[in-house]
């Protein structure tokens, strides 16, 4: 059926996300520039004068929680940093203020800095974030409720909504169609944001999404729609999802100040672990989500520090659906000091 006849759901080759991301990548930039006075400021509690400044941004998720608390508890001021933190929606505004000079670091995907690599973005990972642990996913391969869908054959020639071609969720509902029967080609991609997607599964406007926590508990609690199975967990087992990042030239003029953010970091992210309940209120205020939805939610596993074998599976993926050209080496991503 014709995307005009499913809803004017817009549908764009699968050749398409290299060059999605490039385009993105510029624009974003001024957008998240010009949006300055809209986002959310976190900044150490106390202020003191020769502390080296680390301005970050970040996505409204929990995975920020270790920064978050190393700017508020004064754990970062310890190590003799003032660690500032920003909230933004878009990662690829993330990377370009970074690559502009405006942040020092950036949270978001991995999968983002793995596309722009290979086009010689020149960000380097400092820490991890977050890691995808399937045996808690804290995503999921959705359809309708009363869908007839059961197998990966099932979408063959099917509509799949994504936040944005060739994500992380496009490939891993690639992976999941094809490692159940599926052909994968034969799928066609909707872009729409994840708060829209599961309301154009009950509308029949699209067949199936891979959506994260809370929407798509929320999808399922409401009854729009019911689990098809793990597509991230197609992927990979575990890897991470959300990483710290510099550009390269940064890196190498401030070793110094990322390896105290480093521990500061790992120091602050066991401490929110081993809290969590305490860490709620905290994330409520900076994500703007009620904290017995936080509390409810499942929540994804914490991880500063960087391991390449939980890294090499997205790159993989990449290359075998056609994302990325060639495959490389997931230590090229990371600061060499990073992994010391």
């Amino acid at each position: 059926m014709l995307a005009q006849e499913r809803g004017d759901v817009p549908l764009r080759e699968q050749g398409a996300p290299i060059r999605e991301f490039e385009a993105g990548f510029m624009f974003d930039r001024r957008a998240f520039l010009t949006a300055g006075a809209a986002v959310t400021l976190f900044p150490s509690r106390v202020r003191a004068q020769g502390l080296t400044k680390i301005r970050i941004a970040a996505s409204a998720d929990g995975s920020v929680i270790g920064a978050l608390y190393g700017a508020q508890s004064g754990i970062f001021q310890k190590y003799g940093l003032d660690v500032q933190v920003t909230r933004s929606s878009s990662g690829s505004a993330i990377s370009a203020a970074v690559i502009g000079g405006s942040l020092e670091l950036g949270k978001a995907s991995l999968f983002g800095i793995i596309e722009g690599h290979v086009h010689g973005i020149p960000l380097v990972l400092q820490s991890g974030a977050s890691v995808f642990d399937s045996a808690n996913p804290t995503a999921g391969f959705l359809v309708a409720k009363n869908s007839p869908i059961r197998t990966g054959s099932d979408l063959n020639g099917k509509i799949i909504a994504v936040s944005s071609l060739g994500d992380l969720f496009a490939v891993a509902s690639w992976a999941w169609i094809d490692q159940h029967g599926g052909d994968w080609h034969s799928v066609k991609l909707a872009e729409l944001p994840a708060s829209a997607a599961a309301d154009a599964i009950a509308a029949g406007r699209v067949d199936a999404a891979t959506l994260a926590v809370p929407t798509m508990s929320d999808a399922v609690a409401s009854g729009k729609c019911r689990l098809l199975g793990d597509s991230c967990g197609a992927v990979a087992k575990q890897f991470f999802s959300t990483t710290y990042f510099s550009t390269a030239e940064y890196a190498a003029k401030n070793a110094d100040a990322l390896a105290r953010f480093r521990k500061g970091l790992a120091e602050s992210t066991a401490y929110a672990v081993a809290h969590w309940n305490d860490m709620i209120p905290l994330l409520s205020k900076y994500t703007g989500i009620e904290p017995g939805v936080i509390a409810a939610t499942q929540r994804d596993k914490l991880q500063s520090a960087l391991d390449p074998a939980l890294i090499q599976p997205l790159i993989d993926a990449a290359v075998k659906y056609k994302v990325i050209p060639a495959r490389f080496l997931a230590r090229e991503l990371i600061d060499p000091a990073a992994l010391a």
